[in-house]
């Protein structure tokens, strides 16, 4: 995953952990893909200060990340629902079966 897309998804997770400013600024980057520039003209700030904000802000979220793990756990359940979809769609279990199955893991999903 490129380190744009995962600041993002971090972004989704922790985004609420940080301050608005650095929560502003990172979406605006991020999300509405802003320029250091744009940022800076939008917020009254220099460029330089919006980059240490952004670099601050990342570095933040690597931080917890790192210590709560909840982008990893997201992709680890992710990824076993996926494989859980396969096997019960190639089992030969009953359809009702199969369907009562399939809509488990989408609940799952749903609450990820």
């Amino acid at each position: 995953m490129s380190k744009n897309m995962e600041t993002a998804v971090l972004l989704d997770i922790y985004g609420g952990m940080l301050t608005e400013k650095q929560s502003d600024t990172l979406s605006l980057y991020y999300n509405e893909d802003f320029s250091l520039t744009e940022i800076a003209e939008n917020s009254g700030i220099t460029r330089q200060g919006v980059h240490r904000c952004i670099r601050s802000a990342e570095e933040y979220l690597i931080q917890l990340e790192q210590t709560l793990g909840v982008a990893e756990k997201y992709r680890r359940i992710s990824k076993a629902c996926d494989e859980l979809e396969r096997l019960v769609s190639n089992s030969k279990a009953a359809e009702g079966e199969k369907e009562k199955l399939l809509r488990c893991i989408d609940e799952i999903k749903d609450a990820l």
